[in-house]
């Protein structure tokens, strides 16, 4: 059986993912996603009254303020920039009315894969915006910052962390035979509960980042797959994992 980290909205759905591909698999949610109101109109305002290059988007829960804030602009739209897959259908659905919108995914789906795409290299990409959650992708900023850019972040949602941790079926740690983290956040919660009982199973992480945090905390074997999507996920443990 393998344990996977889930927030609370995405859950159900990723243990269905795992079902239907006919892997015994328990999901785990740690957190729950709760929207900053503030921050989502603050944002939404900026976005419509502001002359923008790019706006990178860093996760389905950040997406509902970039579709309200692009429909009310007047501006030439900006290229959207999306973390991954998932938060590209959702944009695209978002956004069919403005056809004139690019949305971008980065090769690899991570903070390093959005600051090595070209049209963030260019030199008329002088003015950009951050829709993300408290506490994440602070690198983005970062390198963004570091190569001459105007960056304005908005935390449009927070992480809360549940009381006790919701699974979606009844399970036993001797049962597990990997461990799957889609967060860095979660992994440590995890970690925090079971303590150095999980230190010896295999790992699968979603970027090198958490890979790194997780050695840190003394896990021996962790891989990464550059995909976070359910279906890039069981894929890679298919092909890498007795499944």
């Amino acid at each position: 059986m393998l344990l996977f980290t889930r927030p609370l909205p995405k859950l159900k759905a990723s243990a269905l993912a795992f079902e239907n591909a006919g892997i015994d698999a328990v999901g785990v949610a740690t957190s729950d996603i709760v929207p900053v109101l503030s921050e989502q109109y603050a944002a939404a305002e900026f976005l419509s009254h502001n002359a923008i290059n790019v706006i990178i988007v860093t996760s389905v829960y950040a997406v509902d303020t970039v579709v309200s804030g692009l429909k009310k602009t007047a501006a030439a739209p900006p290229l959207v920039v999306a973390v991954g897959d998932a938060t590209a259908h959702k944009l695209r659905a978002g956004l069919s009315e403005l056809s004139s919108v690019n949305i971008a995914i980065p090769k690899v789906h991570t903070s390093e894969g959005i600051l090595a795409m070209h049209q963030l290299n260019e030199a008329n990409c002088q003015q950009v915006v951050i829709i993300k959650g408290e506490g994440g992708r602070d690198a983005i900023a970062n390198g963004l910052d570091e190569k001459g850019m105007s960056v304005n972040s908005f935390c449009v949602y927070k992480r809360e962390p549940l009381t006790r941790p919701i699974y979606t079926k009844r399970w036993k740690l001797g049962e597990v035979s990997g461990i799957i983290a889609t967060s860095e956040a979660m992994a440590l919660q995890l970690i925090e509960q079971f303590g150095n009982a999980l230190l010896a199973y295999p790992w699968l992480t979603v970027s090198s980042r958490i890979a790194k945090t997780l050695t840190n905390k003394g896990i021996e074997e962790v891989a990464v797959c550059q995909r976070a999507t359910d279906q890039a996920l069981i894929a890679w443990v298919k092909e890498n994992w007795e499944y």
